[in-house]
């Protein structure tokens, strides 16, 4: 009995030690902390819990210590009951091994303890934006533009910093950020925040002022994670993200303060992750539809507030929202309807079957007026733009391929390869078609205007924040020409003649305050990866 009750306290003895040299190395990751300004979160009450595990460890160790002199006593009572006086002073000796095993178990728990600590301290540190490094200064000619070889890693931190172009002032490109990664990198996309734009990348997002291209923070993606979805636009500066490991769920939420970087929550979705296309902001709320459930949480707090189940062999294949209306697009078996949820709630405001027969893809192109994208896998199938009233009546179906040309569609309904923005204002649909602008009726169908650059050809477009349409034009350098919603007529822009500023074959054009920000998602050497048009 003696001797189970010293391998009880033995093992109590070590287990306390390593969670005494746990709770110690991460008290000395929270002291880093303080001195370094950071916040903490909840390390503290995890180092109290961890101090707590460690007496109570220790201290049932110390209850199994044996009494040394009463079973000495109670020993040589029976040794002499039996005849054997030798046997009195067998016990004399037994505790001399025993306590310096103690102590050694001790030593090696406490070091034991100590990459547990600095474990947890890992993943207890909130996330934040790295330190941004200066903008360089401006350089004499286009051609002082540093380059990354195509070979760099697409992987690396993204910490590119911007490069001002040689001849600033209107009409000129302001600054330039270099391409990093592989020649068949893909960036997902990017935001307008202001006075910065936002850049995100497969490995993190990355800020850069507006004024002067200055990189303004960084948040890498988590080692051997890449970004996997991305809400479409910020509301509030905030953005959501999701990350996810190769060939896995891309289950990682996080929300980012757009202008200072700083994550503000980070949740794990589960079963089989988001889809590509699930993210949005809308008002305070962020909606993200995740494996069986569509979910609303506060902006700001990651907080749950409502969720709505899905069907049985149901998913989402599309998600936006604004402050008022989220706008899904359910699929379950063959089937698919648009559907419409209150923001805040989560109540359903109405449902409309869609015309499809088959697996679908889906893009949502505007919240409000619902407007949506839909591309079947069916070859007769629907391949059609389809807007709907404020109670969710039909109004016009406008064929991708019509009339007008074949309409640039968002990526995920594009047929030809060639994916980008279209704009909806007021009952007007406004779309690339080739080398021109063109804008349809909502509803009717029919084509309202078209505009054709004078010179060049037409690469992407996004509403202006006046109201205009900004279109990213290609000619002898990039430009930026702006047509008026209603006419087409072109009401301004400029024009850049900077052979450091090329357009790749995947563009976005992204407003920003007092100026166009033109990125190159699928930019590889010497393309820039982003540049800022005057």
């Amino acid at each position: 009995m003696t001797g189970l009750r010293r391998t009880a306290g033995a093992v109590s003895a070590v287990l306390g030690a390593v969670a005494l040299g746990a709770a110690l190395a991460l008290l000395a990751g929270f002291l880093y902390a303080i001195v370094r300004g950071g916040s903490t979160g909840a390390m503290l009450m995890w180092i109290l819990g961890l101090f707590v595990l460690a007496f109570l460890l220790l201290g049932a160790f110390g209850t199994t210590l044996p009494d040394e002199e009463g079973e000495a006593a109670e020993k040589a009572t029976e040794a002499v009951g039996e005849g054997d006086k030798d046997k009195a002073g067998d016990g004399d000796g037994d505790g001399d091994w025993y306590d310096p095993l103690v102590f050694g178990l001790v030593l090696v728990g406490l070091v034991a303890g100590g990459p547990f600590g600095i474990a947890g301290y890992e993943a207890l540190k909130p996330e934040t934006a790295s330190a941004a490094p200066a903008a360089p200064p401006p350089t004499p000619s286009p051609s002082a533009s540093p380059s990354v070889p195509a070979s760099a890693s697409a992987s690396a931190s993204p910490t590119a910093s911007a490069v001002p172009s040689a001849t600033p002032g209107e009409g000129a490109v302001g600054w330039t950020v270099p391409a990093v990664g592989g020649p068949y990198d893909m960036a997902p996309g990017a935001w307008g925040a202001g006075e910065a734009v936002v850049h995100v990348r497969s490995d993190g997002l990355s800020a850069y002022a507006v004024r002067d291209g200055a990189v303004r923070w960084n948040v890498p993606a988590p080692r051997r994670e890449a970004v996997c979805a991305m809400g479409p636009e910020v509301v509030g500066n905030i953005g959501i993200v999701a990350f996810g490991r190769y060939d896995k769920p891309c289950a990682n939420l996080l929300a980012i303060h757009t202008s200072t970087g700083q994550v503000l929550w980070r949740q794990k979705a589960g079963g089989a992750g988001i889809p590509a296309y699930g993210l949005a902001v809308g008002g305070a709320t962020a909606v993200v539809a995740e494996d069986r459930v569509v979910r609303g949480r506060a902006a700001e707090t990651g907080e749950q507030r409502w969720q709505r189940p899905l069907g049985r062999d149901c998913v989402v294949r599309a998600l936006d929202a604004d402050a008022d209306r989220v706008l899904l697009v359910e699929q379950c078996g063959t089937g698919a309807r648009l559907v419409a949820l209150e923001t805040r709630t989560g109540e359903e405001s109405w449902t409309r079957t869609l015309p499809v027969e088959s697996t679908v893809a889906a893009a949502v192109v505007s919240v409000a007026p619902a407007v949506v994208a839909l591309n079947e896998e069916d070859p007769r199938g629907t391949l059609a733009v389809l807007a709907f009233d404020e109670r969710g009546k039909p109004l016009a179906t406008v064929p991708v391929n019509g009339p007008a040309g074949t309409l640039v569609t968002p990526e995920q309904v594009a047929e030809t390869g060639r994916g980008g923005r279209a704009v909806v204002d007021g009952d007007r649909l406004i779309a690339l078609a080739g080398d021109k602008v063109v804008a349809l009726s909502l509803q009717d169908g029919k084509q309202v205007w078209e505009h054709h650059p004078e010179g060049g050809s037409v690469a992407a477009l996004a509403p202006a924040p006046d109201g205009r349409v900004a279109v990213l034009t290609e000619d002898e350098g990039p430009g930026v020409v702006l047509l008026d919603a209603a006419t087409g007529a072109s009401r301004g822009g400029t024009t850049a003649k900077d052979p450091g500023a090329r357009v790749s074959t995947s563009p976005l054009l992204v407003p920003v305050t007092g100026a166009h920000v033109a990125v190159n998602r699928g930019a590889a050497p010497p393309e820039p990866a982003l540049f800022l048009l005057r």
